[in-house]
């Protein structure tokens, strides 16, 4: 976008957590990616958000989709937008980032801990893909004596991981990915070490953003989880919240100083 000297801030409205049809979990749409396309996008430009992240489970196959088959795909926009030449220059002027959110290994009332990395739309899909989720390690089987058999964040080899949960354990439903998304876990220390080792490619290309609201501010500041929540809270760039509170806290307005 062009710079004006002199026209002051500009507020814009972001949503940086939209699921899509290929997430394995949190998925509303079904497998309908033209209806969920027309629905993003309707709602977007009503609404006149300028930022979207494109959330997905342990990938970036949702976003994928939505750059190479739709946004990149002018006769497939004019086929679901009735060639609306207006409205389809309005979707192509939303920025589109993509969001990878991830499980960790901490449990706070039965939930783990969900974790955001949102890239640059700078970053390339091969670098996310290749210098950043493929050297993520989970643990896929666990033995006496071991640190435990680890595999790479591969869409592969978390269906197998579900595959392998869903035949010890029955009582699990949903597809194979599904269940591999919900049991899986990562360590956000081996992420932040990915992400800090490739300078070259990551260096000012991505947000750490967690929904403290979740689990983490049931944690008493008085309590042996002092540590944990702050922790979580010091090393990300940004809250998803909606309680007032937290976005007081976060604003520094629930203190005298900005020391306390």
């Amino acid at each position: 976008m062009e710079y004006k000297e002199n026209r002051g801030s500009e507020w814009r409205k972001w949503d940086l957590h939209i699921h899509t049809p290929e997430s394995g979990l949190a998925n509303s749409f079904g497998s309908d990616w033209d209806q969920y396309v027309i629905s993003l996008f309707k709602t977007a430009v009503k609404h006149e958000v300028a930022v979207i992240g494109i959330t997905d489970y342990f990938s970036i196959d949702g976003y994928k989709i939505l750059k190479n088959n739709y946004l990149n795909n002018d006769a497939k926009l004019n086929q679901l937008f009735n060639n609306d030449s207006e409205f389809i220059q309005k979707v192509k002027e939303i920025c589109i980032l993509p969001n990878i959110e991830f499980r960790l290994s901490d449990i706070i009332n039965g939930n783990r801990i969900n974790y955001h990395v949102i890239f640059s739309d700078n970053v390339s899909v091969q670098d996310i893909e290749e210098n950043f989720l493929h050297e993520i390690d989970f643990v896929y089987q666990q033995e006496p004596y071991s640190t435990g058999e680890k595999r790479k964040l591969k869409k592969d080899n978390i269906s197998n991981l579900g595959q392998k949960i869903k035949s010890e354990h029955p009582k699990f439903n949903g597809s194979t990915f599904e269940v591999g998304c919900t049991v899986a876990v990562v360590d956000e220390q081996q992420i932040i070490e990915i992400l800090e080792n490739k300078k070259s490619i990551f260096k000012n290309n991505y947000l750490i953003c967690i929904p403290v609201d979740e689990d983490l501010s049931s944690i008493s500041w008085d309590s042996q989880g002092h540590a944990v929540r702050k922790g979580y809270y010091q090393q990300c760039n940004a809250f998803f919240a909606t309680n007032r509170n937290t976005i007081d806290f976060g604003l520094g307005k629930k203190h005298t100083t900005k020391e306390d």
